[in-house]
């Protein structure tokens, strides 16, 4: 896939909106290691998240979010790349349990604040602050 092609998320097993200059990525479905629907929502996020009407980012993790060691590795190189590239002053990551936070701990994104959630509320205040 070209970098300047957006993948249509009702293509996948994860879903995409915007509130205000916050892209939210809902990764529910997603279950596993870096597969089809994980590399078109890293694709996705890239591409969206670098246009002008996004300044902050959140990707919102189901409870059944299976995230083992490699995972969070792949995470960790591949969505630090795409955060750095995005230019957002904001990432953060939201789950139930240690999910978001596990994600967190493996991003390396110099320019932007990265932070981890427990509820979608509490990160899109500070996402728009």
């Amino acid at each position: 896939m070209s970098h300047t092609e957006v993948p249509d998320p009702e293509e996948y097993e994860w879903d995409f909106e915007i509130n205000g200059s916050v892209g939210i990525w809902f990764m529910q479905g997603w279950r596993g290691f870096p597969d089809e629907d994980l590399e078109a929502a890293s694709d996705h996020y890239r591409e969206r998240g670098s246009r002008n009407d996004i300044e902050a980012t959140l990707a919102v993790f189901g409870d059944k979010t299976n995230l083992p060691k490699e995972t969070q590795e792949y995470m960790g190189e591949e969505w630090s790349k795409n955060g750095r590239y995005t230019g957002v002053d904001k990432v953060g990551f939201v789950s139930d349990g240690i999910t978001a936070m596990a994600v967190k701990s493996q991003m390396e994104i110099p320019d932007a604040e990265v932070e981890d959630f427990s509820d979608l509320e509490t990160a899109l205040e500070w996402a728009q602050s």
